[in-house]
């Protein structure tokens, strides 16, 4: 544990992450479902941690590529747990910064980021960089919380970022902002196209 009692230690975050309580508040099918994403495309995980999300992409790029990305090891290694129990051969894990990704300049269909962008201290920085790796009209997925407070938990306040203020993030980053969606009252999707 943490000196910090609301912190959780690493294994500890794993568990809530891949959670049945956040299946229930966050639809994967209902997000993929409303992504870009096909049958055949090659897309990367950014932030992957365990794979809550690494998992349905792969099911739903069946013909396609996941690279699921994430700068801790924990997270990684729960992740590669997770997908060789669902035996999923689509799926390669790997290690990034948070700038840097292990995947070529323009290789990319799509780009997943769950609940990234808040962590960023340069959230353009990050986006462009994201945006680098996505091949002409590729999209990407982000999904993120509202800057409120909310009963469910979640990040700082401070730290959370509100639709238009990714959008504008998103412009800045060379992105074209095609549409938002709200998920459940707390977090809201972003589809951004390059």
């Amino acid at each position: 544990m943490t000196s910090d009692s609301n912190e959780m230690d690493s294994q500890e975050l794993i568990e809530a992450l891949v959670s049945p309580e956040r299946a229930k508040a966050v639809d994967t099918f209902l997000i993929l479902t409303l992504s870009d994403i096909n049958l055949h495309s090659t897309v990367a995980d950014i932030g992957c941690g365990p794979g809550f999300f690494t998992l349905p992409l792969a099911k739903y790029a069946v013909t396609g590529k996941v690279f699921a990305l994430d700068i801790d090891d924990e997270m990684l290694d729960a992740c590669r747990e997770r997908v060789a129990e669902a035996q999923m051969g689509n799926v390669e894990v790997l290690k990034c910064s948070e700038f840097e990704f292990p995947v070529g300049k323009g290789s990319l269909d799509g780009a997943f980021m769950a609940f990234v962008v808040q962590e960023s201290l340069d959230k353009p920085r990050l986006l462009r960089a994201v945006r680098e790796l996505l091949a002409p009209r590729g999209w990407c997925t982000v999904l993120e919380w509202y800057k409120k407070d909310t009963e469910s938990g979640g990040p700082p306040v401070e730290r959370r970022v509100d639709p238009e203020e990714l959008q504008s993030l998103a412009e800045e980053a060379g992105f074209r902002h095609m549409r938002w969606r709200d998920l459940n009252g707390d977090q809201y999707m972003t589809t951004l196209r390059n």
